[in-house]
């Protein structure tokens, strides 16, 4: 990617089965939003232990390190049929335009339940969508989808109007972090089981918070782990 560095770490938890384990005692529910699924909150203590583990590495790859406190922090599984689709959930999305944006996904998943990709708007060129962006991309993608959206299905390949540029696989165990600005989806494909059974589905923990600075980059990147 051009324009922002994607953070990956493999073998992140020190037991990641403890964390499938009290998944299956959480309470998933519909929140309501965007999210093609249902979550639950994180384990207590979950976001000290991670943000402790990973701000090291953010800093290297982002030039600061993360805030503690995040807007979202919560288990999350992707349970809805590709038939019910709202037309947003079928095309690359961004969390929000704020450049300290960053965003956090921990894979507690088997690899063929699908990783994460990100795209480029073809019409734009935008990989990352700017404060000063946002409306007239706003404007152009929903003509866009006005003139007609796939069929029915998650985004998983080049489309008419986005480009998939790199690719994330799923993995156990392996967290990810990439700016919230970044056009991205999902993987979801005919491997992901959309289940809520937490040993069955796509189960992740999903995070989102800010670098605390105003504005932040790319830094000097740290060897032991990957930056793609």
């Amino acid at each position: 990617m051009r324009a922002t560095p994607v953070l990956c770490i493999d073998g992140f938890s020190i037991d990641p089965g403890h964390l499938v384990d009290l998944a299956t005692t959480a309470t998933f529910i519909d929140p309501g939003s965007v999210y093609p699924g249902v979550r639950a909150p994180a384990p207590a203590g979950y976001v000290e232990s991670m943000l402790a583990a990973v701000a090291p590495d953010i800093e290297a790859a982002y030039g600061a390190t993360p805030d503690r406190d995040l807007e979202l922090c919560a288990y999350s599984m992707v349970t809805t049929a590709p038939g019910k689709l709202r037309a947003v959930q079928r095309i690359p999305h961004f969390d929000g335009p704020d450049v300290a944006r960053i965003a956090f996904l921990h894979y507690l998943c088997a690899p063929s339940q699908g990783g994460t990709s990100f795209y480029r708007h073809r019409a734009t060129g935008f990989e990352v969508v700017a404060p000063d962006q946002v409306e007239d991309y706003r404007k152009l993608v929903v003509a866009e989808m006005r003139s007609g959206v796939s069929a029915p299905d998650y985004v998983g390949a080049d489309t008419r109007h986005f480009e998939k540029i790199h690719t994330v696989d799923a993995a156990f165990n392996r967290l990810i972090v990439y700016k919230g600005n970044a056009l991205h989806s999902g993987d979801i494909g005919l491997g992901t089981v959309l289940s809520e059974d937490p040993r069955l589905g796509r189960l992740t923990i999903n995070g989102f918070g800010f670098l605390r600075c105003q504005f932040a980059g790319r830094g000097p990147v740290d060897s032991r782990h990957t930056i793609r």
